[in-house]
């Protein structure tokens, strides 16, 4: 299976449900309390890169569904102006 459907241009990035758990441990991490004040803003920068991809990884799915729906409206369409009713 490819890796990074979503963004081709970013051959190195992990996939969208592996980035999501990447982030979910970083909030676990920084909610522990337990990290130096440099460990916690390296892990709030991460944290920032991958909340970003996430969104690019969705808005790309958006993307797609409206093209899709798009496409089946215009389908629908030009049956509807095929078929005498």
């Amino acid at each position: 299976m490819e890796q990074n459907q979503g963004l081709p241009e970013e051959q190195d990035q992990p996939p969208f449900e592996e980035a999501i758990r990447q982030l979910e441990q970083v909030v676990k991490d920084l909610e522990s309390g337990d990290k130096t004040l440099d460990e916690a803003l390296a892990l709030y920068e991460e944290g920032k890169k991958l909340s970003a991809m996430c969104d690019r990884y969705l808005q790309q799915a958006e993307l797609k569904l409206k093209q899709w729906d798009d496409e089946a409206a215009e389908a629908v369409d030009a049956y509807a102006e095929d078929t005498p009713f």
